[in-house]
């Protein structure tokens, strides 16, 4: 998808099915194929993965018995600032859904520490997130606003080039927040959005004709939406 022009409804890397739970469960299918490739050829599969409710209905769609999920490292996104324990970490989420589904081999959820001041928390994140050279796919949902991982519309992280950024003034609650940069989010093979729901649509014509947008810079190889999302 080029960033310099508008983006075509007819460009292939554009999926849109009739309901949201093909959706779910075509993306569920293309993360374990991609899962499945990985695995063949090291011990490892480094992965990065967003929070919300496309993201864990979509994991929800994981077959168990499909692939060796304890290979796979997931690595957040973005992650709020909050306690470790609360109900509004990224990473719990991420969990609960995963045990659920796949049960206790699921693999190995890494996230930006919450035992340490937040700036300190960023860097240790960036440490750890420039050990891995290349991301096998990035998987991210969008908001009704446009946003991805923690990364809003206009917000001058966009343009950082910070592979894990502090964001103090996020629109939604909580307003802090540490989120990857663009840099790091886009060094992926497999850039992968998905998205559903009536409550979208401002945001999709916007990306569409925005190559300003955050989904536009991410520069995705995937775009999965529901009808409802796409009119």
């Amino acid at each position: 998808m080029s960033s310099a022009s508008n983006f075509s409804r007819q460009d292939s890397r554009l999926n849109v099915l009739a309901t949201e739970q093909e959706v779910f469960q075509f993306t569920a299918n293309l993360i374990t194929e991609i899962i499945q490739t990985a695995s063949s050829s090291r011990p490892k599969c480094n992965v990065i993965i967003a929070a919300g409710r496309s993201i864990c209905k979509t994991l929800e769609c994981l077959s168990p018995e499909s692939t060796d999920w304890q290979r796979v490292n997931w690595f957040l996104a973005d992650e709020r600032s909050v306690d470790g324990d609360s109900d509004q970490r990224n990473d719990r989420q991420l969990r609960e859904v995963l045990l659920k589904t796949i049960g206790e081999k699921y693999g190995t959820v890494t996230s930006p520490r919450a035992d340490i001041n937040v700036g300190e928390a960023v860097k240790d994140y960036a440490s750890r997130i420039s050990a891995i050279s290349m991301f096998d796919f990035c998987l991210l949902g969008m908001g009704d606003d446009g946003h991805i991982a923690s990364l809003f519309p206009g917000h001058p992280v966009l343009s950082s080039n910070d592979s894990c950024c502090l964001v103090n003034d996020s629109p939604n609650l909580p307003h802090t927040r540490i989120s990857l940069g663009l840099k790091t989010l886009s060094n992926t093979k497999n850039r992968i959005v998905v998205t559903t729901g009536a409550s979208k649509n401002k945001a999709v014509r916007e990306f569409a004709l925005n190559p300003q947008t955050p989904i536009r810079l991410f520069e995705p190889t995937s775009i999965i939406l529901d009808q409802a999302a796409a009119k």
